[in-house]
């Protein structure tokens, strides 16, 4: 870190350099680092150019060159015939009355009855 000495200017009292602790009492003492003489300018030198990419301008002349161009046409005339087709469905119901029965082995008298219990009874008419 480099420190640098400032002296003050006549009636105003200087403020310290950032980073630079001052001591009370001694306006612009450098706390110890040794003082740095004032910078030195060596001189210049020269380097050898550099070259930018070439920039590439172009200059445009114009000519104007008409050209004949024939664009031909022609029309067909289509008589056509569309022949429509009327599908109907007609549709028809019809009513079938069913009947279903089945016959049944009941006798009043408790377990006293002519059926047998195994297999399935017969009834008197089979």
């Amino acid at each position: 870190m480099r420190h640098e000495y400032q002296k003050p200017i006549m009636g105003k009292e200087q403020k310290p350099v950032m980073g630079q602790q001052q001591m009370p009492g001694y306006p612009g003492a450098n706390c110890g680092y040794p003082q740095v003489s004032p910078a030195q300018q060596k001189p210049t030198q020269t380097m050898p150019a550099q070259y930018s990419p070439v920039k590439q301008n172009t200059q445009f002349t114009g000519q104007d060159v008409v050209v004949p161009m024939v664009h031909p046409s022609h029309t067909t005339h289509v008589n056509q015939t569309n022949y429509k087709y009327m599908h109907s469905y007609p549709h028809t119901q019809s009513v079938v009355n069913q009947a279903t029965h089945k016959h049944y082995c009941v006798d009043q008298q408790p377990m006293q009855h002519h059926c047998k219990p195994r297999p399935p009874c017969k009834p008197k008419w089979c």
